[in-house]
């Protein structure tokens, strides 16, 4: 037996008479952190196992660790770069399991979380993200009110809670689909694995932080959007409506914690990794500026740069 580490501390690789296994480590549930666990990893994968839902099969679980199938295939984030073409078969099974998970009855979920429709869904990842804003303005706060990024982002995010759909039916949804977090199996089926994030909840979140993650071009983004209209099983004008609305929070709540990140970069004597999250910071801050309400003003990597390197002179 042997037990390889992985780049993530709450996942390992456990190889055993020459088949290898994925150990999990749970993360604590219902604190406030960037991206608030509600659920046990484990309860969701067992309900999508029932309905014959392509996910990681649940082998063994523990009190400490859970052992789960190892997907032999490609990681979509090795076989696809942002802003490149993607397979229209991969799009279509990612959005076809999207689709068919959201008939799912997962309404026995609902007894993790502190929620209980769209509306305080959408409520409750705001109020988290608020929380975790208060604990880095303590420190960032010259970066933060030089960027213009203050309470009042919580005050027009909050305003947006009355338009989100009701009536449209919670579902169980993944909470991270992004590339690494996506296998192309041997076998051509696209997996997603690491449901730690995944509960009862809006689907239009899901789809939003897809969306967002995923870095399509313009062209696939709108099949993504065209083929969603043919597989949805509701009414796809308010659920297109919503995503829209949980893609200005995911953008909103990305630059908040981008900034955080960025400072750590800052903290590194690594330039290429600077530069590389510098940018990566700029173009999600400049789209945020393309919203009038927030009322901020695009930044050069020049004008970026000096702000997080007057801060870390600060330190």
């Amino acid at each position: 037996m042997e037990i390889l580490d992985t780049s993530s501390k709450q996942c390992k690789i456990l190889i055993q008479d020459g088949k290898r296994y994925v150990i999990r480590y749970p993360r604590k549930l219902g604190i406030s952190v960037e991206y608030y666990r509600s659920t046990p990893e484990d309860r969701v994968i067992e309900l999508l196992q029932k309905c014959h839902v392509k996910v990681p099969k649940l082998l063994y679980q523990g009190e400490k660790y859970s052992v789960q199938e190892y997907v032999e295939g490609q990681l979509l984030a090795d076989k696809y770069m942002d802003h490149r073409d993607i397979d229209k078969s991969v799009m279509d099974q990612v959005i076809q399991q999207i689709c068919s998970i959201y008939l799912i009855n997962g309404s026995d979920l609902l007894k993790y979380t502190n929620w209980k429709d769209n509306k305080t869904f959408y409520e409750f990842q705001c109020h988290n993200t608020q929380t975790v804003f208060e604990g880095y303005y303590k420190n960032l706060k010259a970066i933060y009110d030089t960027l213009g990024i203050s309470y009042d982002v919580f005050t027009h995010l909050y305003d947006k809670s009355p338009k989100i759909d009701n009536d449209r039916k919670m579902s169980i949804i993944h909470g991270d689909r992004h590339k690494k977090n996506a296998i192309i199996s041997n076998s051509g089926e696209v997996v997603f694995i690491d449901w730690e994030l995944g509960c009862i909840g809006d689907i239009a979140y899901d789809i939003a932080f897809h969306l967002h993650q995923m870095a399509y071009t313009k062209e696939d983004e709108q099949y993504f959007l065209n083929q969603l209209r043919n597989y949805f099983n509701g009414d796809i004008e308010k659920l297109l409506n919503d995503v829209a609305l949980y893609r200005l929070f995911v953008l909103a709540r990305s630059i908040i914690y981008h900034v955080y990140w960025t400072d750590l970069v800052y903290q590194e004597n690594n330039k290429e990794e600077r530069k590389k999250q510098l940018g990566h910071f700029m173009r999600r801050y400049n789209r945020l500026c393309s919203y009038k309400e927030f009322n901020l003003e695009t930044k050069s990597e020049e004008e970026l740069e000096k702000i997080f390197q007057e801060n870390r002179r600060r330190q």
